[in-house]
């Protein structure tokens, strides 16, 4: 296949071929692009995760570079404000010209820019059809329960590195973010904003607000339902062991008034095992209640109940519609959490 070049003109006998299928030369008289089509092409100017400003220990380079292709889509959209890069739940089409973005596979090749191409030698796709973005409401349980840890990391460490990671990535796509840290009720709130001072204050409270408080999940996910005006992805990063059934019937509310909702639940490996030895005295983490097992007699029978409430709670929550995926804390969260977002259906492109 051929390329014919006439000046800065290029024909394309690209019909039914992917853009990587194309052999091109580059045209003459090219041209680097300028500051304004350089912001148009690449999107809006956010922070890099190097960036003084988004400094944060819970927020891991690592983790960011083996998701940074990830396309934060829910399991169906969500009504928006501005454009985005989710496909607007209403039907129409505009002609008028929106934005570029990279052309991934599948994109349909007539509305490849030659002129970007034939600038920077990288294929961007112009956008036309109705976008809009996505409204997310992070909400992070930091209840004293969330404080447990049988190694070097905490359960709410563990979901401050996962809230961290899906804050940057909702912000980076443009998409409008609200954040919540709950326990007993609402203890913080940040209205939903895309802007990259708002990703900065809640990475902010991420790390500064510490675990506290017995757990109450319902009335704080009340309050939030109250201050939620259009249609939102509800993402609760919890425990869960705590009111699970209170929590459970919110969130069919939330459902049934068209919202969608996903539960990342986390658990530490230990909480599914009694320890060997014989007899332990165990104190609950927020009511400081004392409870004494013999583990020789009972490790078989916990081991078993706390298996059938886990999936439960899972069963449950996909019944009425909600996505749901368990974390297990472990010393590796760079190679845990990419993967384990990924099978919770956030996608990459």
């Amino acid at each position: 296949m051929t390329v014919i070049i006439w000046r800065r003109k290029s024909i394309f006998p690209w019909r039914g071929f992917s853009p990587s299928q194309v052999i091109s030369s580059r045209p003459p008289f090219t041209r680097s692009l300028s500051k304004e089509e350089r912001r148009e092409v690449n999107g809006h100017n956010m922070p890099t995760t190097s960036s003084p400003k988004l400094k944060s220990k819970f927020l891991r380079p690592e983790i960011i570079a083996k998701i940074s292709r990830m396309n934060f889509a829910g399991r169906k959209i969500s009504e928006g404000t501005v454009a985005g890069s989710h496909s607007s739940p209403f039907k129409g089409c505009s002609s008028e010209f929106s934005s570029f973005r990279p052309y991934v596979q599948g994109d349909d090749t007539r509305h490849l820019d030659w002129k970007v191409y034939a600038r920077c030698e990288r294929f961007y796709v112009r956008q036309f059809e109705q976008e809009t973005n996505m409204r997310s409401c992070l909400v992070l349980d930091r209840s004293e329960s969330m404080n447990f840890a049988s190694g070097a990391m905490s359960k709410y460490d563990y979901a401050r590195i996962i809230a961290s990671t899906l804050a940057y990535l909702i912000t980076k796509r443009g998409d409008s973010m609200a954040f919540s840290a709950v326990s007993s009720g609402l203890d913080e709130y940040f209205p939903p904003s895309r802007s990259a001072g708002n990703l900065v204050n809640v990475l902010n409270a991420i790390a500064s607000i510490e675990p506290s408080g017995s757990t109450s999940l319902a009335p704080a996910m009340d309050i939030i339902g109250a201050k939620i005006k259009r249609k939102t992805l509800i993402i609760l990063i919890s425990d869960m062991l705590t009111g699970s059934e209170e929590i459970i019937r919110s969130i069919r509310t939330f459902i049934k008034q068209k919202h969608n909702f996903m539960v990342l639940q986390v658990i530490d490996p230990a909480e599914g095992e009694l320890p060997e030895g014989g007899k332990f005295t165990f104190v609950d983490s927020e009511t400081r209640e004392r409870v004494t097992i013999n583990s020789r007699r009972s490790a078989d029978s916990y081991r078993r109940q706390f298996g059938d409430f886990v999936s439960g709670i899972e069963n449950s929550l996909k019944n009425c519609g909600c996505g749901y995926f368990r974390f297990s804390v472990s010393p590796h969260p760079e190679d845990e959490i990419p993967e384990g977002l990924f099978k919770a259906g956030f996608s990459f492109i």
